[in-house]
């Protein structure tokens, strides 16, 4: 028993340092521009420190 649980946390540990490695290697959110909805180009930095809603559509 006291094995499992050893082996579980360890089996977290490497999780939860591999996503902050991954994590540090991705780009920052604020680093796009996006256009918004009057077609005009925005740098998401702009928005920093605010919580936005970004919504992603395709279409042809």
């Amino acid at each position: 028993m006291l094995k499992r649980m050893f082996m579980s946390a360890f089996a977290m540990m490497a999780l939860a340092s591999a996503m902050v490695v991954s994590a540090a290697d991705a780009p920052a959110a604020l680093n796009f521009k996006a256009k918004d909805i009057d077609g005009k180009e925005v740098n998401l930095s702009k928005y920093k420190g605010r919580v936005v809603l970004v919504v992603n559509l395709a279409s042809r």
